[in-house]
């Protein structure tokens, strides 16, 4: 015998049905008809699995035809337990979002075990990719690479039991990025072949998106001909995109060309770069497409044009918004010019402008290229005084530093050489490395 608290099946299609603002005719569709539903949602008839799954399909039909992001199994409407897990997962979303409203990015590890542990259990498909991806956006803005990319990774395994999931792409998307910046570009490249294979409805937009990392992954495995390839599909893609997005292109492709030795065709992207950055006065970009040209000059070893490049990042600097993303490498690009025109005072001032933007605005891996290169800058200079400072400042740094084998290895033939007084053998096995470091 039923409780009187508890809801049958047919009330709970009912109270399914209104919240999504849907009539008895429309989930009816072909196959069943309005008075069957009457019958069951008023405890009349048995709502059977064949039934469930009729309905089920044409609430899901609706919703997508609606953009709305619902999707409904047989199991919602035959399960009145489901209903309430599904107002649970609504409060855990409403939780997630409000962390990134308020920018307070701490979760307790209970909490996540906890989330975990809750979908699990119930198998709610489209409240299982919503709260995944929310956890993988604010390890994102958190910079926990490993996290965001675990559940970003879980997001997109979910989404594909969300047939005709419309944004898919835009999950994937930040996936790719993840990975990219992680350094796992092959699949990185994998899954923009994917996606772009697999996904027809994509905008044009995230279809060059695709393609630009893809060539991004490219460029950091060194396949520059793959590389180019990837770019001038996405250049057909960006036609009708923003400005910034045709520039990220010309920028990478620039790149590309002054690596293989072709500075005039790297010189062409640059000016193009330049010339639009110019039509709308993007006074970041306009240093940055400069900074590009100025490498051309210096791999010439052409001072003169180097000095009338820099002069106008130099004019142009200060009006630089103090928030632009570009700011921290324009200032380390400025102070390596410097170290190249042997103006070591300045350099030096440029590249502590650098750190401390990285730190101000939490890029640490940008803090640590930059404290590297503050490094060589004092062994160039011979500023014994202050590298030993820097060193003292570093120590704790130091002992955090993870070792695995090879570097374990290294460091002890390094021991070995510098106890037999062989400085060569230990200083050609630093060169080579260092060497090799520069490559990648």
């Amino acid at each position: 015998m039923r409780n009187e608290n508890e809801v049958s099946a047919g009330e709970n299609l009912k109270r399914i049905r209104k919240e999504l603002g849907l009539r008895q005719h429309e989930i009816a569709g072909e196959d069943i008809t309005r008075n069957l539903i009457s019958l069951i949602e008023n405890n009349r008839a048995v709502l059977y699995d064949t039934a469930a799954n009729i309905m089920a399909k044409n609430m899901n039909k609706i919703m997508y035809e609606r953009d709305i992001s619902i999707f409904i199994k047989p199991e919602d409407l035959l399960n009145p337990e489901r209903y309430d897990a599904r107002k649970k997962a609504d409060t855990y979303i409403e939780e997630l979002e409000n962390i990134l409203i308020k920018k307070e990015f701490y979760i307790e590890s209970e909490k996540l075990n906890e989330i975990e542990a809750f979908l699990n259990q119930w198998d709610l498909v489209d409240k299982k990719v919503k709260i995944y991806e929310l956890l993988g956006d604010i390890f994102y803005i958190s910079n926990n690479l490993n996290k965001e990319y675990y559940y970003y990774f879980k997001a997109l395994e979910a989404s594909y039991d969300y047939p005709n999931m419309k944004e898919r792409y835009k999950l994937a998307l930040k996936l790719v990025y993840n990975c990219i910046i992680t350094g796992k570009n092959e699949e990185a490249i994998n899954l923009c072949d994917y996606m772009l294979l697999s996904q027809k409805s994509i905008p044009n937009k995230y279809k060059g998106a695709f393609y630009y990392n893809k060539a991004l992954g490219y460029k950091y495995l060194l396949e520059i001909d793959k590389c180019l390839i990837a770019l001038d599909n996405a250049k057909k893609y960006f036609k009708d995109s923003s400005n910034k997005d045709l520039k990220k292109v010309l920028m990478l492709e620039g790149v590309c060309h002054f690596r293989t030795g072709k500075h005039t065709r790297a010189l062409k992207s640059y000016n193009e770069i330049l010339k639009i950055s110019e039509e709308k006065n993007d006074i970041d970009e306009i240093c940055v497409a400069y900074i590009n040209i100025i490498q051309i000059y210096i791999a010439k070893n052409d001072k003169e044009k180097v000095i009338k490049c820099f002069d106008k990042v130099m004019m142009n600097l200060p009006y630089v918004n103090e928030d632009s993303f570009y700011l921290p490498e324009i200032y380390y690009e400025t102070s390596n010019i410097y170290l190249y025109l042997e103006n070591y005072e300045a350099s030096e001032k440029h590249l502590n402008a650098a750190l401390a933007l990285s730190k101000k605005s939490g890029k640490h891996n940008l803090y640590k290229k930059f404290i590297s290169s503050l490094v060589e800058l004092y062994i160039q200079a011979n500023w014994i005084d202050k590298l030993h400072n820097l060193m003292s400042i570093l120590e704790n740094e130091f002992s955090n530093i993870k070792l695995n084998e090879e570097i374990t290895l290294v460091l002890k033939l390094l021991l070995y050489y510098m106890k037999q007084n062989n400085h060569k053998a230990a200083e050609d096995i630093i060169i080579n490395l260092l060497k090799k470091e520069k490559e990648v």
